[in-house]
């Protein structure tokens, strides 16, 4: 509410991004050929389905949500409007895979600004997977919402 309320007012509600730990039903939803990066496990997801994805749809800001629980999947895709994004598995001190590096998800979050050095509402988020590696490779880059493109950013899996 304050961020289309004050000043400077914005025109829409700021695009919101939800961070959980256990992947929802509708994670199950992509194949390899409707998402970035990796599934090398199964869907770790509650038997029964909540309705909190539909819920984040009806909310209408919601334009990612990020998960982790299965440690070797680390993919992004569309669904409905909303990127569901897998962080990947970082830490040592739990299961990974041989010869795959560990990784962790990045989201950046860029705002825009006025001439005169004001900042604005969000103008992109984006996100890539830094690998832990000897060079600390940079993989899967995308957009994954702009403003003004009606949410739709990066690869675009949208299965709506």
């Amino acid at each position: 509410k304050n961020y289309t309320s004050q000043q400077p007012s914005q025109k829409e509600p700021a695009p919101a991004l939800a961070y959980f730990h256990i992947p929802l039903p509708e994670f199950s939803s992509f194949t390899a050929s409707n998402f970035t990066g990796v599934k090398q496990e199964g869907i770790s997801s509650p038997s029964i389905n909540s309705g909190f994805f539909t819920t984040m749809v009806e909310a209408g800001d919601v334009k990612a949500a990020f998960i982790g629980h299965d440690h070797i999947n680390d993919f992004c895709g569309k669904l409905t409007g909303i990127q569901l994004c897998y962080a990947g598995g970082f830490g040592y001190h739990a299961y990974g895979k041989a010869g795959w590096s560990r990784r962790a998800r990045v989201v950046s979050v860029q705002l825009e600004k006025t001439e005169s050095g004001e900042w604005q509402g969000v103008k992109s988020i984006k996100t890539w997977k830094r690998l832990d590696d000897q060079h600390l490779t940079t993989i899967d880059s995308e957009v994954l919402w702009n403003r003004g493109s009606n949410g739709r950013g990066g690869k675009d899996h949208d299965r709506s």
